[in-house]
């Protein structure tokens, strides 16, 4: 098994496959990186990769060959200029050619960090709505279906939050508690957009098919004004 550079023409981007032949190798390119058109992928032997076949090819190699990569990090580009601009040596870079790369551990760190920190928004905010489905149905199991946050003015804010539950007479999909930040304008979020007990309600959702029978499972468990705690 030989290895080979595989590009498609339109933004230079691919990686290096191994292969028998360097025909086999432009196909396999061709549908990884150009949806199957093999006219649009140049394939050129790689040599000094020979010796990574069943292995994983480092980062820090390939960018001594030319390649370069963004770092999941800071978003910087991981280049042999910016090795040598930062003072960085190839074995500090991190990753492979199959995984995300950063251009040091601090970057990984500072990635992993984030990505704890949307976590916990995002978990907070799905035990919220779990919250909010068993005081409307007390009998109901929610399921903390999906969440998502982002790091917006250096914090992160919760953009999306979606819980499930089941209901008596449900013959499609679960029924859902769910929400999304509102937008002002095609393309765009609204500047101070309100989090999600504002203006920007949350809303029950359900399949078309299933309309009858949650409203009826809605009416049944409705608690009256009179028999709402104090």
């Amino acid at each position: 098994m030989l290895a080979y550079a595989v590009l498609e023409e339109g933004e230079s981007t691919g990686g290096v496959i191994y292969a028998r032949s360097a025909i086999a190798a432009r196909r396999e390119g061709a549908n990884e990186y150009a949806d199957g058109d093999f006219s649009y992928v140049t394939c050129h032997r790689a040599p000094w990769a020979d010796a990574y076949h069943g292995k994983a090819l480092d980062v820090g190699l390939m960018i001594l060959h030319g390649w370069h990569f963004e770092c999941s990090g800071c978003g910087g580009r991981i280049d042999e200029d910016m090795l040598d601009e930062k003072q960085i040596e190839p074995d500090d870079v991190i990753g492979h050619q199959h995984s995300a790369a950063y251009c040091d551990a601090r970057c990984e760190a500072g990635a992993a960090l984030e990505k704890a920190q949307a976590e916990h928004v995002q978990k907070r905010w799905l035990r919220r709505f779990a919250k909010i489905v068993k005081r409307r149905f007390p009998d109901a199991v929610p399921e903390l279906k999906h969440a998502y946050a982002i790091l917006r003015d250096g914090r992160h804010v919760i953009e999306q939050v979606t819980v499930s539950f089941d209901f008596p007479g449900r013959q499609h999909w679960p029924a859902e508690l769910t929400w999304r930040r509102r937008r002002d304008y095609a393309g765009g979020y609204r500047r101070r957009a309100p989090q999600p007990h504002a203006s920007n309600k949350p809303t029950w959702q359900c399949a078309s098919g299933d309309r009858e029978a949650f409203e009826a499972y809605a009416a049944a468990t409705k608690v009256q004004p009179q028999e709402q705690p104090l």
